[in-house]
């Protein structure tokens, strides 16, 4: 199935609506355990960023989702929420009375081992599902009450995910898979192929834009879910344990990306691991186990 044959099958399920802000000075990454140095060369050609000025009015309009800049108000809140499942006659409670208010421009860590409900409480901070009960706001608006092209508006636009098993879709070339969300929020050919070119640099992968992913490495697929997930340049990264499947070395080289976004950017990343070493580059840490909070914990970057 080519890329547009895959755009088309899904548009009917969404009501999309441009957005664009300044993606500004990016992180740089490249990863020399790897053999990426051929064809970066472009990198001297990539001057103008194609997320300043590229002449669309899109984040002037009314229909563009925008977060708030008073910070003193949580970007995501959950209010008593709990995730309730039914196993034949019996009902398992994954997340049971959670209270969480994160901040823009936080670096967040859910911890918890396997079975703790973090993976459920991802999938509601991802607006990928609702909660049984209790409230989770996005933005100050009440997910439960939005319907599911609404839904995919919000997660379109503000959510850049990031999976462990990276979700790349295999008849589609590196290029192909990153502009698949600029492809949703009908940004113009152009444009989006200037934005796929810059992203692919940045993260060391412009000599493999024509490879399929399984033409790729475990971490050079993980560097085209993260250019993905930048591609409408969302305000919040949500990585679902993001070096799971990676070496050490990989691993680090992924942290090291997503906390340079988090620092030169100001976006708000949200990582759901059972790593501790990943503890360290969070600004609060939420510990899980069981469906509840057991503590939330502030801290200072690269403190032991």
């Amino acid at each position: 199935m080519t890329l547009t044959e895959i755009i088309e099958s899904f548009k009917t399920k969404l009501d999309p609506s441009k957005i664009m802000n300044s993606l500004g000075k990016a992180a740089s990454f490249n990863d020399e355990s790897e053999n990426d140095s051929e064809g970066n060369d472009s990198r001297e050609d990539l001057k103008i960023n194609p997320y300043n000025n590229s002449g669309n009015d899109s984040a002037k309009s009314s229909n563009a989702i925008r977060i708030s800049k008073n910070g003193e108000d949580p970007l995501i809140k959950l209010t008593d929420v709990w995730k309730i499942y039914q196993m034949g006659e019996v009902e398992f409670a994954a997340l049971k009375g959670i209270n969480l208010e994160i901040y823009e421009g936080e670096f967040l860590v859910v911890l918890g081992p396997s079975g703790s409900g973090k993976s459920t409480l991802m999938n509601l901070l991802g607006c990928l599902d609702i909660p049984s009960k209790g409230k989770v706001c996005l933005n100050s608006k009440d997910i439960s009450e939005l319907d599911e092209s609404e839904l995919a508006l919000i997660r379109g636009q503000m959510i850049g995910f990031i999976f462990q098993s990276f979700n790349l879709i295999p008849t589609l070339s590196t290029e192909e898979n990153v502009l698949l969300p600029l492809e949703f929020q009908e940004e113009g050919r152009q444009i989006a192929r200037q934005k796929a070119a810059y992203l692919l640099d940045i993260v060391g992968l412009t000599d493999k834009k024509k490879n399929l992913p399984s033409q790729l490495s475990g971490g050079q697929r993980q560097r085209v879910a993260i250019a993905r997930s930048l591609a409408v340049n969302p305000p919040i990264i949500l990585a679902d344990e993001p070096t799971g499947n990676l070496d050490t070395k990989t691993g680090d080289y992924i942290l090291g990306f997503l906390d340079g976004l988090h620092e030169r950017e100001g976006k708000t990343i949200i990582i759901v691991t059972h790593d501790l070493d990943i503890v360290k580059y969070a600004t609060r840490v939420v510990y899980i186990r069981d469906g509840e909070i057991e503590k939330i914990e502030k801290r200072t970057k690269n403190e032991p």
